[in-house]
């Protein structure tokens, strides 16, 4: 299975919304979620009203700065 693509799909699949926050490194509005496996996933919160999950890290242009090496 994929990354669920709509948050309905998220929802189903078990991931729970947390909080809504503002990135650290970019500023952005973002939704903090939980997955199943308990880890934190930001999501883009600008997706929200087309119902499409992005995750943050994919659009943050300091995406780098999180990744752990």
């Amino acid at each position: 299975m994929g990354f669920p693509k709509t948050t309905d799909e998220m929802k189903a699949a078990g991931y729970v919304f947390e909080d809504e926050s503002f990135c650290k490194a970019c500023g952005a509005s973002i939704e903090r979620m939980s997955t199943p496996r308990g880890k934190k996933l930001p999501i883009d919160l600008t997706t929200r009203g087309s119902d499409t999950a992005v995750p943050h890290w994919s659009t943050c242009p300091n995406a780098d700065d999180f990744r752990k090496g």
